[in-house]
């Protein structure tokens, strides 16, 4: 240990020397950093997921589509069922809901089609598969911050691969499909509801497979982001090196400067 003020000074002089230079080495400056094997490395290896993580949300994609098609259809099948009048019509007036007229219509805002006055009204909703995309970028300093994409039934809004982990919501209440009501007793109300229970169970079986697809791809996602965040710890441990740098730099500064080293005991 240095026993007097001056070797004191050199003492902490040597040690801020030295950790700028182990901070040059992290930071590449002056040279290749240390850890750029370890980025090239991870990159590599993260690129190396996209065949199998790109293909696996081509397929989720194509069977979110399918669903949200089918519910399209079964929209439509009920809308041509109800109708645009009160007569020769699969829907039913709910009493409760709108007066019944005198001259056979619907007192109020309803006059014909999809309407709040039929039995059975509630909205349809699309399923959507949500990407949580974890901010793994050197500038974040939180990698877990989550932003989302989202796939609809029409486009992506982010490209098959990008994203964290996947989530499904099933009937997604921020995108609408329509409307659906109960339907009459009639001979041609009941094959129209037929076919919608038929569409129905083509929806389940759909869900089954979206499902199943999308824990497959996840557990290939989380291997990946485990490549992810090791990039991202290299990246930051860089420009935390760096940063830390221009501090030790400016004690440097200090130490030679006469205005205060003039002051320091001797």
């Amino acid at each position: 240990m240095p026993e007097t003020n001056d070797a004191k000074i050199e003492f902490v002089l040597k040690d801020i020397t030295e950790r700028i230079n182990r901070n040059n080495d992290v930071a590449g400056i002056g040279a290749v950093s240390a850890l750029q094997q370890r980025i090239d490395y991870a990159n590599s290896l993260i690129e190396a997921y996209d065949p199998a993580i790109k293909g696996l949300d081509n397929k989720i994609v194509s069977i979110g589509q399918s669903i949200n098609t089918i519910k399209n259809e079964i929209v439509v099948l009920i809308t041509g069922a109800v109708g645009t009048s009160t007569n020769a019509t699969c829907g039913i007036v709910s009493l409760t809901r709108c007066a019944i007229s005198t001259d056979g219509g619907v007192d109020g805002a309803w006059g014909g089609g999809i309407s709040t006055c039929l039995v059975g009204y509630a909205a349809e909703y699309y399923d959507t598969v949500t990407a949580n995309i974890w901010g793994f970028s050197s500038t974040s300093s939180n990698p877990f911050t989550v932003t989302t994409g989202i796939l609809t039934d029409a486009s992506s809004t982010f490209g098959p691969g990008i994203g964290t982990f996947l989530v499904i919501t099933q009937n997604n209440s921020s995108y609408s499909a329509g409307v659906r009501v109960s339907l009459g007793s009639s001979a041609t109300c009941v094959t129209t509801q037929t076919e919608i229970t038929r569409k129905d169970g083509e929806i389940s079986t759909l869900r089954t497979q979206l499902s199943d697809y999308v824990g497959v791809v996840n557990k290939i996602r989380t291997q990946r982001w485990k490549s992810e965040l090791e990039r991202w710890g290299c990246l930051r441990a860089m420009q935390d090196a760096q940063t830390e740098n221009e501090v030790l730099v400016g004690v440097l500064t200090a130490f030679s400067d006469s205005t205060y080293n003039s002051l320091f005991l001797r």
